[in-house]
């Protein structure tokens, strides 16, 4: 518990810098979300969101979801896909009432980041064929 505790320590601490040079770049935006939903190993209620993205150098990007209280968690997309910048969004795999994070669009950026769909199977039990598909935009401040 201990060790585990040290580790999300260090992660915050790690990341705090590079929140807040994303703040200055403006790689942050709004999305107001109607329905639960899972990121990460996290169910969050709904309501309204700040997507920011770290850059972290060398990694797979990493993205903060934080809610209106400033709970937050980090997610990690590692497969990059085709992006509109003219259309930041949040897309999510929902199977009945189970909705998973599925891919992030950022604000700005013509690359799109997936988890995999092994992951989104895992997290709705179901197969990726029987969900739909749901987007979301990302607003400005």
């Amino acid at each position: 518990m201990k060790r585990i505790f040290t580790t999300i320590l260090m992660a915050v601490g790690f990341t705090a810098p590079f929140t807040t040079q994303l703040a200055a770049q403006g790689n942050r935006g709004l999305a107001e979300i109607p329905f639960a939903f899972t990121a990460g190993k996290r169910t969050l209620p709904a309501g309204t969101y700040e997507v920011s993205r770290l850059s972290l150098t060398g990694f797979s990007p990493v993205f903060t979801v934080m809610d209106s209280r400033g709970h937050s968690i980090l997610v990690a997309l590692n497969q990059r896909v085709q992006g509109n910048p003219e259309k930041p969004s949040l897309t999510f795999a929902c199977y009945e009432k189970d909705c998973v994070l599925a891919k992030v669009t950022p604000p700005d950026s013509a690359v799109a980041y997936n988890v995999s769909e092994t992951y989104i199977e895992k997290q709705l039990h179901h197969s990726v064929g029987l969900a739909s598909m749901i987007s979301i935009k990302i607003g400005s401040h």
